[in-house]
């Protein structure tokens, strides 16, 4: 038996204007609402209806919480893009701090640093405010130049460290490794899911050989910048097993090869390795789930599903104790299904 649907208050700041559930501090009538938090892209971006008033300007701050019985949670941060005029009232797009990366330009130099320096680096020089980092490998040497934007960059360095890129609800942007552990979130079937789909995807490569230069570990730290004929030193393989377990040192038969002259050390190919396998293995499963509002879940967050019949389909593909990786957030409000959180793997 399915649970009714608990109330969620909101407030939308746009501007010096205020939609909010409670009708005493309201100024503007809020008719449907959603935010996309994507690693995929990555995005993060809001479409606000409201009722007939003076429309926001481009540029007018954005911020939209939301609260299912825990407290207000942003769950949105960022600015007006464009204001449409419809016959029943305007919709607004407001986009996060992505656009702002993928709009700036920069460009450095950089040497014998860790991937998250460049990474925070960047953020900071396009104007945007970095959250958790993944650390990276050791990079002997990095360039950055104008032509690509921040955001090209930014998705250059996460997937060399096999992270995800995404924004929270106060507009930080996160370059985050897989998460490992218990779930962040239990969403109980029967209760709190109004839809699941999940399916275990057999993925394009099943490990990782990565290839970097130099003579550093066969000549010691000071030859790092020789060229080398024997690239042994400096490479590193791992696999993913059946489990979803990482292995280090294996090769499978649909691997993946790398080479990135920035890494001069095996200790730096190994991490690389190893990451991008992490980053493999946490997408094994995939699929969809809808709950109620769940403003506290964000990407990279892992949840699980509880209380499924032995007999159920998804049980038997999950197994006992399987986590979901969530690449993706949605979070819906509208009059005619109430608040609703939609979670893509």
């Amino acid at each position: 038996m399915k649970a009714a649907a608990k109330h969620t208050a909101f407030k939308v700041q746009i501007g010096s204007a205020l939609a909010s559930s409670t009708a005493s501090e309201s100024q503007r009538q809020l008719l449907q609402l959603r935010v996309d938090l994507d690693m995929d892209g990555p995005s993060a971006h809001c479409f606000i209806e409201l009722a007939d008033g003076t429309p926001p300007a481009p540029g007018d701050a954005v911020e939209v919480k939301l609260d299912a019985g825990d407290g207000m949670q942003a769950v949105f941060t960022g600015i007006v893009a464009c204001v449409e005029a419809r016959a029943t009232g305007q919709t607004v797009l407001a986009h996060g701090a992505f656009a702002l990366l993928g709009q700036s330009e920069v460009e450095g130099a950089y040497e014998s640093v860790s991937a998250d320096f460049i990474v925070k680096d960047l953020i900071g020089k396009a104007g945007a405010t970095a959250g958790t980092v993944a650390k990276g490998p050791d990079l002997a040497a990095w360039a950055v130049h104008r032509g690509p934007t921040a955001l090209g960059h930014l998705r250059h360095l996460a997937m060399l460290c096999g992270a995800g890129l995404f924004a929270d609800g106060a507009g930080k942007i996160h370059c985050a490794a897989p998460k490992t552990g218990s779930a962040d979130h239990n969403f109980k079937f029967g209760e709190t899911i109004t839809h699941l789909a999940v399916q275990k995807i057999a993925p394009a490569f099943d490990s990782v050989e990565v290839w970097g230069e130099g003579a550093a570990s066969a000549k010691g730290a000071d030859k790092a910048h020789w060229l080398s004929t024997d690239l042994s030193g400096v490479s590193a393989k791992a696999a993913v097993a059946a489990d979803g377990t990482v292995q280090a040192g294996k090769l499978g038969a649909r691997p993946l090869r790398l080479r990135e002259g920035a890494l001069r050390s095996g200790e730096a190919v190994e991490a690389v390795a190893k990451a991008w396998a992490a980053s493999l293995a946490a997408r094994l499963v995939r699929g969809s789930l809808e709950v109620f509002a769940a403003p506290k879940v964000l990407p990279g967050d892992l949840v699980a599903i509880t209380g499924l019949p032995d007999g159920h389909a998804a049980a038997g593909l999950l197994g006992q104790g399987q986590v979901l990786h969530v690449r993706g957030v949605r979070h819906v409000l509208d009059r005619q299904r109430g608040a609703l959180t939609r979670l893509t793997f």
